[in-house]
């Protein structure tokens, strides 16, 4: 019996946790000068947890099955909120009890003691602990917090310097750069590889060369998060640092370089993201065919329209939607006008829409070809394509519109119509 009501205890904390997640936000120590609280100085609080509060929610915390314990920490974070009534709309009634217990954990921990105890819970034999622990330092704002974590940094244990470098990636500290770049020449590679993540937290350019050192890394997860972290600066000397990636032997490699390109969006990546549409994972070559269109290069439009002809349908989607996305492309490739037939209705409506994106006017036949369908959508994307080509052809369409048996497809083409007047 005393087991079940200790597990009930615990279970009762994770779900108030997990009922501040919609009102919660990551805290970050970057200030950002183009902000303004009017609410600064008259947020009303509660009180933080104390070092009691703090020990009392982690015993709680380690009692839960790990996967119930790993989705607790994982959606808590500090409230955003300013102290709105209506936090309380919705609490079961035998909830209310615990929400002062829940308001003060979702305060950024500043007493001493507290943050001591969260200090030394970062060796915690539990993964889940340790987590909650460097979560709810990096969230402190507290000097001292960020001192703790910097601290573990150099600790004996590897997992303890693991968790505090993911403290650091929590508390985004821009002073804690030298501390991360330095743990990247850790002899651990799980410590490597958290230290990475930080890095890509913190988004400071100064971690490209030490991130790019990382990239060549034996380990293929290690190789993954330093490909994330470059992603995440979006630095274009990155770029050639990342393309050797794309031909790596590990798919999910390959998919991270790619997907970090994308990020990037430097034309220098247009090569390596064109062969990496002809890679025989799937998923690289979904996000290949996606990268190619955040970068925007109208040197992309032959390899994308190429990939219009994958065996994959999420490919040839993409393609086409990157399409539309591509600068200074003055034709419409004929595969992509073609594909408006295409018996995938996602990859014809599609299509409609990047070719009103590309601006071609030659397509406006196909255009009005393709308002025929029975498909409301591709109705609705072809009206919409042709008010973005604003040729005198398209009227008789519009004028049809306004009577099509859809009202969406009606309001687009009185909109259209009447931008057309107003023009």
């Amino acid at each position: 019996m005393a087991h079940s009501r200790w597990y009930a205890q615990a279970g009762l904390w994770v779900l108030l946790v997990l009922s501040a997640a919609s009102r919660s936000g990551a805290q970050t120590s970057h200030q950002d000068y183009d902000e303004v609280d009017p609410w600064l100085g008259f947020v009303p609080r509660s009180s933080p947890a104390d070092s009691a509060a703090v020990a009392s929610f982690l015993s709680d915390l380690a009692a839960t099955r790990p996967a119930v314990c790993q989705l607790s920490v994982r959606s808590f974070g500090n409230r955003w909120d300013h102290g709105n009534p209506g936090d309380r709309i919705g609490i079961l009634a035998d909830e209310s009890a615990q929400l002062g217990a829940h308001e003060s954990l979702s305060q950024p921990i500043t007493e001493p003691a507290a943050i001591a105890l969260l200090a030394e819970s970062l060796g915690h034999q539990q993964p889940c602990i340790r987590r909650a622990a460097a979560r709810l330092l990096g969230h402190s704002q507290a000097v001292d917090a960020v001192r703790q974590l910097r601290s573990a940094l150099r600790d004996r244990e590897p997992r303890v310097r693991e968790a505090a470098a993911l403290g650091l990636a929590h508390a985004e500290d821009a002073g804690s750069l030298r501390d991360l770049t330095t743990a990247l020449k850790d002899p651990d590679i799980i410590v490597i590889r958290m230290a990475a993540y930080a890095l890509g937290e913190l988004e400071d350019a100064r971690a490209v060369k030490p991130l790019g050192e990382v990239l060549r890394s034996k380990d293929a997860d290690t190789r993954i998060t330093a490909a994330w972290a470059l992603g995440s600066i979006e630095d274009i000397r990155s770029v050639d640092r990342l393309k050797p990636l794309v031909r790596d032997s590990d798919p999910r490699v390959r998919l991270a370089a790619v997907e970090a390109l994308g990020e990037i969006e430097d034309y220098r990546a247009t090569g390596s993201l064109a062969d990496a549409l002809k890679d025989k994972d799937v998923g690289v070559r979904r996000a290949a065919a996606e990268a190619l269109g955040e970068v925007e290069d109208h040197k992309g439009a032959t390899p994308l329209t190429q990939a219009l002809e994958d065996p994959d349908p999420v490919v040839r989607r993409l393609a086409a939607l990157s399409l539309g996305e591509l600068d200074g492309l003055k034709r419409a490739p004929v595969r992509l006008v073609a594909a408006l037939r295409d018996p995938d209705a996602e990859l014809a409506i599609i299509s409609a829409m990047s070719l009103g994106e590309i601006g071609d006017t030659l397509v406006v036949p196909a255009l009005m070809s393709a308002y025929r369908s029975g498909n409301p959508r591709m109705r609705y994307s072809a009206v919409s394509a042709l008010a973005e080509l604003e040729d005198r052809r398209a009227l008789p369409v519009f004028q049809a519109a306004t009577d099509d048996r859809d009202q969406v497809v009606r309001h687009k083409a009185v909109e259209a119509l009447e931008d057309w007047d107003d023009d």
